[in-house]
C-alpha cells in the first residue's frame, strides 16, 4: 500500500497514512526481499543435541541447557546466547513465570547456612490422579537443596509426617548422630506438624529443634515451596494420572531426577548429590553465606508441646 501512495503522495505522508516508521517500512522491505528472517544459521550438532532432550530434559530453560549439555552430557560448551536463539527456533523455550505480588506479612529471619545438616525444611502438598487425591511428603536440606526425606501416600496424617523425618535422619545420620549435633527445621503450623504424634516423634531427637513458620506465611520456608512448586511444573502438570500407582511412580522418578541429575541454579546449574560430593564449580556458584544468629534459634516447639501435656 505505501509503495502504491508514495508515488502520488511522496514517502512520508504514505508512511503517516499507513502508521509506518520509515525504519519499519525500510525493515520489512529487507526481510521480504531476502525472503527469510534476519539472523544466524542454526548449527546442525546444537539442534541435533537440542532434539534427542527427552522427559524431564524437556523443563530445562535456555542458562539451566546450556550446562546441561557441557558438565552433564559433556557434548561441549555453547554460548547462552547461542542456545537461546536455537531453542527459541526450536520453540523449545519455557513459558515466562509472573511473579505475584502479594500482601507483605510478618516473616522469620531469613537464613543461609554455611554446610549441610544445619537447616532442614518440611512441607508436603497433594496431588490429583483420576479418582482421588494423593499427598507427598518431603524434608529437605536448604544448604545443598536436596530431598532427603520423603513419602508419598494416599493419606495426610501426622504419622505420614513423622515416616518422611525417619527417612530423612536415616539418610543423613544413619544409626548414630554426633554428640553436640544440632538441626533446625521449619515446619508449618498444619495439623500434621502440630498433632501430638509428630511433636513426640520430635522430641525423641534432642538434636532436632523444631520452628514453625507463621500463619500464610510460605516465604517463611522458601526452599520447600520453591521444590513443590519444580515438582508441579516439570511432573504434574505434564501428566495425567489414572490411578494413584502412576502418580507414586511419577513422585519417585522426580525426585530422582531432581536430586542426582536435575540442574540447580543456585548450585552453579549442577546437582544437589553432585554439590555435597565437593564437585561445585566454584567461579560459578554464588551462594550467599550468612552467620546463624542466636535468635533464629528460638522455637516455638517447647511452647506448643508443653501446651499439649
Amino acid at each position: 500500500m505505501v509503495d502504491k501512495m508514495k508515488s502520488e503522495t511522496g514517502l512520508k505522508l504514505a508512511l503517516e497514512a499507513a502508521g509506518l516508521s520509515k525504519s519499519s517500512y525500510y525493515y520489512k522491505g529487507k526481510e521480504q526481499r531476502t525472503g527469510q528472517r534476519q539472523g544466524s544459521p542454526l548449527d546442525p550438532t546444537l539442534t541435533n543435541i537440542l532434539l534427542s532432550f527427552k522427559g524431564y530434559e524437556l523443563t530445562l530453560g535456555y542458562r539451566k541447557a546450556m550446562d546441561y549439555i557441557d558438565f552433564t552430557l559433556d557434548r561441549g560448551h555453547y554460548n547462552h546466547k547461542k542456545v537461546y536463539h536455537h531453542m527459541y527456533e526450536l520453540k523449545m523455550l519455557q513459558p515466562k513465570r509472573i511473579k505475584k505480588q502479594g500482601k507483605p506479612k510478618k516473616e522469620l529471619a531469613f537464613y543461609s547456612p554455611l554446610k549441610s545438616n544445619v537447616r532442614w525444611e518440611a512441607d508436603l502438598s497433594y496431588v490429583f490422579y483420576g479418582t482421588g487425591t494423593a499427598h507427598a511428603f518431603i524434608v529437605i536440606d536448604t544448604y545443598d537443596k536436596e530431598v532427603i526425606g520423603k513419602y508419598f501416600s494416599m493419606r495426610a496424617r501426622a504419622a505420614e509426617a513423622v515416616v518422611a523425618l525417619d527417612r530423612a535422619v536415616a539418610d543423613r545420620f544413619g544409626d548414630g548422630v554426633p554428640d553436640g549435633f544440632e538441626v533446625i527445621m521449619r515446619v508449618d503450623r498444619g495439623c500434621q506438624y502440630t498433632a501430638e504424634e509428630f511433636c513426640l516423634a520430635a522430641k525423641k531427637r534432642p538434636w532436632l529443634v523444631i520452628e514453625y513458620c507463621g500463619v500464610q506465611a510460605p516465604n517463611d520456608k522458601p526452599y520447600v515451596e520453591s521444590w513443590f512448586a519444580c515438582y508441579k511444573r516439570e511432573e504434574v502438570y505434564r501428566n495425567d494420572y489414572q490411578n494413584f500407582w502412576e502418580a507414586k511412580t511419577g513422585f519417585e522418578s522426580y525426585v530422582s531426577w531432581y536430586n542426582n541429575i536435575r540442574p540447580h541454579g543456585s548450585l552453579g546449574n549442577i546437582s544437589p548429590v553432585t554439590f555435597r560430593a565437593g564437585g561445585f564449580r566454584e567461579s560459578n556458584v554464588q551462594v550467599e553465606m550468612m552467620e546463624r544468629s542466636e535468635t533464629e534459634k528460638v522455637s516455638t516447639f517447647q511452647e506448643l508441646f508443653l501446651s499439649k501435656n
